[in-house]
């Protein structure tokens, strides 16, 4: 590992000095390993734990990395619990291999998987029925090719759902809310359910759709919470627990069922 004086700036030709850092701060016998990604229009420090573990800190581009350093300290027990979760329970996000008699989740509830070779091409696709996933494959394909056709046969089926459950529900509390988005967008996020820009235009982690009805209400009023407060401020949370009463209750569920959710990552 590369070392250098605390103060001295080490830059290379094309570098960009606005990627993030990676930095480390000493818990007792811990080393916690951490990212930084400033932004010039953010405001507050979020701490963030990825599926794998990794802790991602986003803060404002001029505070100072001992200020961030002893900020993970504060929070190092809350951190290497969460570490310590995602390592026990990691077999609940293990990969797929998207064959006959693996189960998927819809709703927050579980359905057995069963590929079969349709008759014709117009059949091929993913279809629920009866509390099944039945998903019509090209017999001509290789394993492998197989393995990706179930994939994206699923993911355009949750695709197709999550845009006609969240358009539902959303309408249901942007009418609570007094707040409509420009337009909703359904997407691949990596690292968040939602998002909510400052031209009003949400979207939607497709992934949400695999979640109970509860959380998926949760991310849709904690994005429509967004269009009254573009921060994570007290009046921000107090507008979301005044439409789920449940509000916070259903904020820790969402981060258990992250772990469930993560077989398509």
């Amino acid at each position: 590992m590369w070392h250098h004086r605390p103060g001295t700036l080490w830059a290379w030709p094309g570098l960009n000095l606005n990627m993030p850092k990676i930095s480390f701060a000493q818990y007792g016998t811990k080393r916690i390993e951490f990212t930084i990604v400033r932004s010039s229009r953010r405001k507050t420090v979020g701490i963030y734990i990825g599926l794998n573990g990794d802790v991602v800190v986003r803060s404002p581009r001029s505070l100072e990395a001992d200020r961030i350093k002893e900020l993970i300290r504060k929070r190092a027990r809350w951190i290497i619990e969460k570490q310590e979760f995602i390592k026990t329970h990691s077999q609940l996000g293990s990969e797929k291999e998207f064959v006959s008699g693996e189960f998927f989740f819809y709703l927050g509830r579980q359905y057995r998987l069963k590929v079969i070779t349709p008759a014709s091409k117009a059949a091929e696709g993913c279809k629920l029925i009866q509390g099944r996933f039945f998903i019509g494959i090209n017999g001509d394909l290789s394993r492998a090719e197989t393995r990706g056709a179930v994939k994206e046969a699923l993911i355009d089926w949750y695709i197709g759902r999550a845009k006609e459950k969240i358009s539902e529900r959303l309408e249901l509390y942007a009418r609570q809310i007094g707040r409509w988005p420009k337009r909703i967008e359904i997407k691949d996020h990596k690292s968040r359910w939602g998002s909510c820009s400052r031209n009003g235009i949400i979207r939607f982690n497709w992934k949400i759709i695999m979640a109970p009805v509860s959380a998926l209400d949760y991310v849709i009023v904690h994005e429509l919470c967004h269009l009254i407060h573009q921060h994570h401020s007290a009046r921000f949370w107090q507008e979301g627990q005044s439409s789920i009463p449940d509000y916070a209750m259903r904020r820790k569920r969402l981060k258990e069922y992250s772990l469930k959710l993560s077989a398509f990552d």
